[in-house]
């Protein structure tokens, strides 16, 4: 679904494009990804909807020097969805693209690799690739190019066989959707995150086409603990069921994906003879899995257990307690 010339053999001109960067805190990289955004080589209008919420390291001055209209919001009003609800709601054009306040564009042409798709009408939303930056280790790194691999995807339902885990796979850290559907679908603003995922399949499931461009590439990526790597498991748990993805009975294999991601990882390293990674892989990779049965059986489990693992569990536990 590449662009493809109009009547007159002219190539089809570029959507106009609102690109909203959601900060706290985000420097040095926040000043990197604007340097990024403007050596863009992209022929539409292009417009930054800043929205902070309570930075205090330099990210407002850098906003105000570079001409941005910072739209600020209190701290405790931050949420995955309902603030990028807001910025959609901000957004002046056609195109809404999210991208994370670390997430550097890896070259000029990322904006139009990101937004070229959108010349075929049922495209409702494209999520680009995610590279590791430097500094990042092997283990890390391995796992960004399993997720975020060189082949493009086009998800039509009409022609998947089957649905997966991995059907719904999508990432605001690096996304472009139309503005009009955003407004009509919304983020989930009651689900704590995995908000993207829950847009993906709502997207899916109304009918629209959803891409995976790993030409549109970004560099970003976060390093974790055995344990930070459990608790996000637990997290994502949480927030997956709560927003109807996991448990979805249209849903399978998920185990099948798990075991894959597992046994590649494994091969890699083992064919490399980084036994130490191999292990380490494991150890990590069967965390994550505890974490996610865990966090989808929150209801089922102790609060004091809930408040120990989930980052989600404790901040609802303090939200509960500030109330009147």
């Amino acid at each position: 679904m590449l662009p493809t010339p109009d009547t007159a053999g002219n190539a089809p001109a570029a959507p106009s494009v609102s690109i909203v960067l959601l900060t706290l805190d985000g420097m040095p990289e926040f000043e990197r990804a604007l340097d990024m955004i403007a050596r863009q080589e992209y022929p539409g209008p292009v417009e930054i909807v800043h929205i902070d919420s309570g930075s205090t390291d330099g990210t407002l001055e850098v906003a105000a020097k570079r001409g941005l209209q910072t739209h600020c919001i209190r701290p405790e009003e931050f949420h995955h969805g309902r603030t990028r609800n807001l910025g959609a709601d901000l957004a002046r054009h056609d195109i809404v693209v999210y991208l994370s306040q670390d997430a550097i564009p890896a070259n000029e042409s990322w904006l139009r690799s990101l937004t070229q798709a959108f010349s075929e009408r049922r495209v409702a939303a494209v999520f680009g690739r995610q590279v590791a930056p430097e500094g990042v280790g092997p283990l890390r790194r391995y796992a960004m190019e399993w997720t975020y691999g060189p082949e493009r995807e086009v998800r039509d339902l009409a022609a998947m066989p089957r649905l997966t885990l991995g059907s719904y796979r999508f990432s605001n850290a690096n996304s472009a959707l139309r503005a009009e559907l955003v407004r009509r679908h919304r983020f989930d603003e009651t689900s704590p995150m995995c908000e993207d995922q829950a847009m993906c399949r709502a997207l899916l499931h109304a009918g629209h086409v959803v891409v995976y461009e790993p030409d549109a590439a970004v560099y970003h990526a976060h390093e974790r603990t055995v344990w930070g790597e459990f608790v996000w498991a637990v997290d994502n748990g949480i927030a997956l069921r709560r927003n109807g993805i996991l448990g979805d009975p249209r849903l399978g294999g998920e185990m099948r994906y798990g075991l894959r991601r597992i046994a590649d990882e494994l091969a890699y390293f083992l064919r490399r003879g980084r036994l130490g990674l191999a292990a380490k892989g494991l150890l990590i990779n069967a965390a994550k899995w505890v974490g996610v049965q865990l966090g989808k059986r929150e209801t089922r489990l102790p609060r004091a257990l809930m408040r120990r693992i989930s980052t989600i569990a404790r901040r609802e536990t303090v939200a509960r307690a500030s109330r009147p």
